[in-house]
C-alpha cells in the first residue's frame, strides 16, 4: 500500500480524492462547471486522458484552459490541477470582490486535493 501523504488540510492515500462526490460539487457550485464538465476533468485526472467521445465538455474545459489536446491528436489530457483551476478562476468575473477571494480559497483547496491523483497517474506511468 502507498504512503499516504499531507498536504492541506487533509490526508488521502496518494492519487485518490478522498471525496470524490464532494471534489465534483464543488468544481461545479462553487466555481461554475457544469456537473458533466467536472465528471470529465475528474476522470481525465484518474485515467490521464479523455476522447471526444467523453462528451461536448471536452471542448468546454479546453476552452477554460483544464484540457490540452495531446500531440497524438487522439486525446485530450489533463493540466495540472493547480494550473487548470488558476485558468478556471481566471476566467470568472471581478476577483476583488468577498465572495470572488472565498472562491480562490476554494480554489486552492480543489487543488490540493486534485494534484495528488494527477501526480500520480505521472509516477505510474
Amino acid at each position: 500500500m502507498r504512503k499516504p501523504f499531507f498536504l492541506g488540510d487533509f490526508w488521502s492515500p496518494m492519487g485518490l480524492i478522498r471525496d470524490e462526490a464532494s471534489v465534483k460539487r464543488r468544481l461545479s457550485g462553487e466555481l461554475g462547471l457544469r456537473e458533466s464538465e467536472a465528471d470529465v476533468y475528474v476522470l481525465a485526472l484518474k485515467r490521464g486522458s479523455v476522447s471526444a467521445a467523453d462528451g461536448e465538455a471536452v471542448e468546454s474545459l479546453v476552452r477554460r484552459g483544464m484540457l490540452i489536446e495531446a500531440t497524438d491528436e487522439k486525446g485530450y489530457l489533463p493540466v495540472h490541477p493547480r494550473l487548470a483551476l488558476s485558468n478556471l478562476f481566471r476566467s470568472l468575473g471581478d476577483r476583488t470582490t468577498p465572495a470572488m477571494r472565498e472562491k480562490r480559497k476554494a480554489v486552492d483547496r480543489l487543488t490540493a486535493e486534485l494534484i495528488s491523483v494527477y501526480e500520480s497517474r505521472k509516477a505510474s506511468r
